[in-house]
């Protein structure tokens, strides 16, 4: 069974609820994030398009693989899932997985990813970041229903080792596509130095 998220990045405005209920729903410190909205931007300036990311269940999870404390699982129904309590903050996970999916906590010297809300899941209930979109621009379901209910443009990504669960619907304005360049923004941000902060 592969459980996946569909991203519609055609009609995604950027407006970041899904971020801030995956937060809520969370109790997420200052700075974590297990879902981020990236922003897109490519020369032509009408091209600026927004991509929702999280962890995504992949089939061969570099994070289950890597951990040093087995803090990953790959459950039945095909969600990854962390034993948060196990966790040692060494942040394996993070460098091991493509898509930068699990957040440091600095306060707590410990990563968080998205689990696909499987508690609210298990209730019947939808993940947060689902429930939430206003433009109704996220799913979830398996993966081979994602593809029949939505436009495919790009399904999982055979280049990456790990197989990733994703269904996404391009904005046709892109001439790349958008999981790889959110990806590389992303990494390009994280390796920046940090400014100083100015003293007051």
């Amino acid at each position: 069974m592969a459980l996946g998220f569909w991203i519609n990045n055609k009609n995604c405005y950027g407006c970041k609820t899904c971020s801030i209920a995956c937060k809520s729903e969370n109790r997420l410190g200052a700075g974590v994030l297990q879902r981020r909205v990236d922003e897109i931007r490519q020369d032509d300036p009408l091209a600026v398009s927004f991509l929702s990311l999280s962890c995504n269940h992949c089939e061969e999870p570099a994070c289950v693989k890597n951990c040093p404390v087995k803090a990953y699982e790959k459950m039945e129904n095909g969600i990854v899932r962390q034993n948060h309590d196990l966790c040692i903050g060494c942040k394996t996970c993070i460098e091991a997985c493509p898509y930068h999916a699990p957040s440091y906590d600095e306060a707590e010297s410990k990563t968080h990813k998205c689990d696909m809300c499987y508690d609210r899941q298990e209730r019947g209930e939808l993940p947060a970041c689902v429930a939430a979109c206003p433009g109704m621009n996220l799913a979830v379901g398996e993966m081979a229903e994602l593809q029949k209910t939505h436009q495919a443009d790009l399904v999982s990504d055979d280049t990456v080792e790990t197989k990733p669960n994703f269904v996404i619907t391009v904005d046709p304005l892109l001439a790349a596509e958008p999981d790889d360049t959110a990806v590389a923004e992303r990494a390009a941000e994280e390796a920046a130095p940090k400014k100083a902060a100015k003293p007051a």
